[in-house]
């Protein structure tokens, strides 16, 4: 393959003059864009179920965001600028405000895979100008009598705190992350939240290790679900029932402000 790669640069360099590299690009670019639209009127079909929300008022959870330097949230109104890491802050905060409000003192587990890396030779890392584990301190103040677990691919950012513990995890690799709950040593998690790495693979192999380990009527979340992932997560998720839920800002275009929602019946 390597070999056959070789030659037909040679033959488009010397016989074709560029041409045929200049068609793989034009078609790639058709391909993208019939996929996009592909998956547009994907998520259009769930209208009647989408859960869409605009800038909302004050909420607690977005002040803890906003705190901690998470990406989840912000009370900020004009986010014409975006943040320290270089995208918008996602209105996460929003959705779970309106599931927890009334009840966040009854909440007793949560987990939540993707703590924020800052190395930058990891997928999906914060940059540099993150701050590992915000979220999790977010969580805790919010939940006010949980213990928020975390989990991570990257071992330097683990950590142990009043009320937070976090372990080690690999999302694509089954046994890594069995051990991560062997680790935990406990279940019935009432909110299970994959923040990890942002891909299809990834969260349907930690969705299919890890939903056990949620308690009935616990809440189960994927995160950033880009416009080109969600047919492939929720068609992996349809025998579980999943809700897609977009969420939107005015003025702000967002590809992965979505999320993927099961509740354990």
């Amino acid at each position: 393959m390597i070999k056959f790669k070789k030659y037909l640069k040679l033959i488009d360099k010397y016989i074709t003059f560029g041409l045929l590299k200049k068609i793989y690009i034009l078609v790639k670019q058709w391909n993208y864009f019939f996929f996009h639209i592909k998956n547009f009127f994907f998520i259009k079909k769930f209208n009647n179920k989408n859960i869409i929300f605009y800038n909302y008022k004050y909420n607690y959870l977005s002040e803890l965001s906003d705190k901690y330097s998470s990406d989840k949230g912000t009370l900020k109104k004009d986010l014409k600028e975006k943040s320290l890491w270089g995208w918008h802050q996602h209105s996460y905060t929003d959705y779970y405000s309106s599931l927890y409000d009334h009840c966040r003192d009854k909440i007793n587990l949560i987990l939540e895979v993707g703590i924020g890396t800052t190395d930058k030779s990891i997928p999906m890392n914060m940059t540099e100008n993150g701050k590992p584990g915000a979220s999790l301190k977010m969580w805790r103040d919010y939940f006010i009598n949980a213990q928020v677990y975390g989990a991570d691919i990257d071992k330097n950012i683990l950590f142990k705190e009043e009320r937070i513990k976090t372990f080690y995890v690999d999302q694509l690799n089954k046994q890594k992350i069995q051990d991560m709950w062997s680790e935990i040593a406990t279940r019935d998690f009432d909110l299970i939240i994959d923040d990890g790495l942002h891909t299809a693979e990834a969260n349907i192999s930690f969705f299919f290790n890890s939903f056990d380990y949620l308690k009935k009527n616990g809440i189960y979340i994927i995160e950033d679900v880009h416009n080109f992932e969600i047919e492939k997560t929720y068609s992996a998720l349809k025998n579980f029932d999943p809700e897609i839920v977009v969420l939107k800002k005015r003025n702000i275009k967002y590809e992965n402000n979505n999320l993927i929602v099961v509740r354990k019946k």
